[in-house]
C-alpha cells in the first residue's frame, strides 16, 4: 500500500511538472504570436521615414567630422563660419521635428506626386500642427533622397515663427550623405518687429 502511495505521489509530481512545462511552452508561443502583429504595426510608415534617414546621417556625420562652411544672416547682417566641431544631433534637429510618421498624423496629410520620384505631403486645412508640408525627391537608382524640404510654422498671441528647411544629398564612395542644408524664415514677438533670418551650410568631406 505504501509502495502504491509513493508511486502515485511520484506520478502526480511528474505529471504536475510536465503540466507546468507544457503550459510555459504554450504561453510562450502565445506571447510570440501576440507580439508579431504589434511589431509590424510599429514598423509600418504612413509617409517617408524622414526621422530614420536623418538619424543615419547624424551617426555618419558625427563619425566623419566634415568641415561645415556656414553663412548666417540675421536682419540683413551676414556672418561666415567654418568648423569641424558640430553637434549634428542639434544641427539637424529641425529635420527630425519635421518627421510626420506619428500615429496622430496618419490622416493629417494629403499626398501628391508631381513626378515618379517626388512626393509632397501637405497638411489638410482642418489640421493644426507645426509641420505644414514635406517634400522628398528620391534618386532614381538608389531610392535615397536627393532633396528634402519642409515648412514649419508656429503661431500664438505672443509669438510667430516660420522655418523653411532644405537638405541636399549625393552618393559618393558608396556612401549617401548630406552636402548642403539651410534654414530660412522669420521670428516675431508681439512687442517687436519681424526678424528675418537664414542659415546656409555647405558640408565639405
Amino acid at each position: 500500500m505504501l509502495l502504491n502511495n509513493n508511486m502515485n505521489t511520484r506520478y502526480k509530481g511528474s505529471f504536475f511538472k510536465f503540466s507546468v512545462k507544457l503550459f510555459s511552452i504554450v504561453f510562450l508561443f502565445f506571447l510570440m504570436g501576440c507580439d508579431q502583429p504589434e511589431e509590424k504595426a510599429v514598423d509600418k510608415k504612413m509617409y517617408y521615414d524622414l526621422k530614420g534617414f536623418i538619424e543615419t546621417q547624424i551617426t555618419f556625420l558625427s563619425e566623419q567630422k566634415p568641415t561645415v562652411n556656414k553663412i548666417l544672416t540675421v536682419a540683413g547682417k551676414n556672418e561666415s563660419r567654418s568648423t569641424k566641431e558640430v553637434d549634428w544631433k542639434k544641427e539637424l534637429e529641425l529635420f527630425i521635428q519635421a518627421d510626420i510618421n506619428k500615429p496622430a498624423y496618419s490622416k493629417s496629410f494629403e499626398v501628391t506626386k508631381p513626378d515618379s520620384l517626388t512626393s509632397t505631403f501637405t497638411l489638410k486645412t482642418d489640421e493644426n500642427i507645426p509641420v505644414k508640408s514635406v517634400t522628398v525627391r528620391l534618386d532614381k537608382i538608389t531610392g535615397n533622397p536627393v532633396l528634402i524640404k519642409a515648412l514649419l510654422k508656429s503661431e500664438n498671441k505672443l509669438y510667430q515663427s516660420e522655418k523653411n528647411i532644405e537638405l541636399h544629398c549625393i552618393g559618393e564612395s558608396n556612401q549617401w550623405h548630406v552636402t548642403y542644408y539651410s534654414i530660412k524664415g522669420y521670428q516675431k514677438l508681439a512687442t517687436m518687429d519681424k526678424k528675418d533670418f537664414s542659415i546656409e551650410s555647405k558640408v565639405i568631406y
